[in-house]
């Protein structure tokens, strides 16, 4: 409140000694306000140029023509177009600030919104991932762990009764159940977050994933360790980029680099198919999110009938050893 009185005051005490000079000064008025509305709605540049233009209209239409800007001109008229124009060029500046934090407050909300749709996403996913897993080993190595251990029992009740022959298939029941049960586990697990990628890093980890894949992928990934969160997601990353590529690419060949740069790890995924993709698309949405998660970016680059080139950049801390 005192600021907003100094303000007034001292524009007061200015514009008083003004209007004895020139009572018509006032009319300048429609000129600040018009560079108001334009930079409001064009920018900072189209609001100084309309202060421009106002300063000749003001010289134009409210002094004496003398056929010069300022020679033969009144102290008063001089004194009053100055006093407008500086108005109109604070003003601009003012209105112009206040537009783009707008601007910004808009963008950062929008932004906002869309991590909190994908957070929302990620979470969704990663309930239904867990609901996966507990079904699948309800019904997979659950089931066959309990065989394992009825047909150990029964087994136990054979072997008590001296006939070891009737024990014998019951064990060799309970072994395969126990293998097929362990083998199932495994496969979860590499679903989950694959040993080789645990144990050898993201070079070890995509050749294991290249060599899955229909179609020849040529690759070029860094042997630097880094911090399990980044290689899980630049695994997965290049896992699910594979996968849209054999799925809608019809490609003949798929291309993959993982290297480390200034700060980021930067993972490019490159095939020679129908293209045509975007980073909105349902295909690529999973993996956005998953970046976002990360604080990575994603850019898609997919003209029609040219191939895709998917590149991503995650933030990451010193390699590790």
């Amino acid at each position: 409140m005192l600021l907003a009185v100094a303000v007034v005051a001292a524009v007061t005490l200015v514009l008083y000694p003004i209007s004895e000079i020139d009572p018509g000064v006032s009319s300048g008025v429609l000129y600040v306000l018009g560079v108001l509305v334009v930079t409001t709605t064009r920018g900072l540049r189209m609001g100084l140029f309309s202060a421009a233009l106002s300063l000749f209209a003001l010289d134009y239409f409210h002094t004496d023509p003398t056929g010069d800007l300022i020679s033969g001109k009144s102290a008063g008229d001089l004194v009053a177009i100055f006093t407008v124009t500086l108005t109109a060029v604070v003003g601009a500046v003012i209105a112009d600030t206040a537009r783009r934090r707008a601007v910004e407050s808009e963008e950062r909300r929008v932004r906002l919104d869309e991590v909190r749709e994908s957070r929302a996403r990620v979470l969704a996913a990663a309930d239904r991932e867990r609901q996966r897993v507990v079904r699948d080993i309800h019904d997979g190595a659950q089931q066959r762990l309990v065989h394992t251990v009825v047909n150990l029992k029964l087994a136990v009740r054979q072997l008590d009764r001296d006939d070891p022959e009737a024990a014998r298939p019951l064990v060799a029941e309970a072994l395969q159940n126990a293998q097929a049960g362990t083998d199932e586990l495994r496969e979860l697990a590499h679903g989950i977050m694959p040993s080789v990628l645990t144990r050898g890093g993201l070079r070890a980890a995509v050749q294991t994933l290249t060599s899955r894949m229909p179609m020849p992928v040529v690759e070029d990934v860094t042997d630097e360790r880094f911090p399990a969160e980044v290689e899980s997601t630049a695994y997965f990353a290049v896992a699910e980029a594979l996968t849209n590529v054999a799925k809608h690419a019809q490609a003949e060949e798929a291309y993959v680099t993982i290297a480390p740069a200034d700060g980021v790890l930067r993972v490019e995924i490159r095939d020679d198919g129908v293209g045509g993709a975007f980073a909105g698309g349902s295909g690529l949405l999973g993996l956005e999110d998953r970046l976002a998660a990360a604080h990575g970016t994603l850019k898609v680059v997919s003209p029609p009938g040219d191939g895709t080139t998917i590149s991503i950049e995650l933030p990451v801390d010193a390699p590790t050893s």
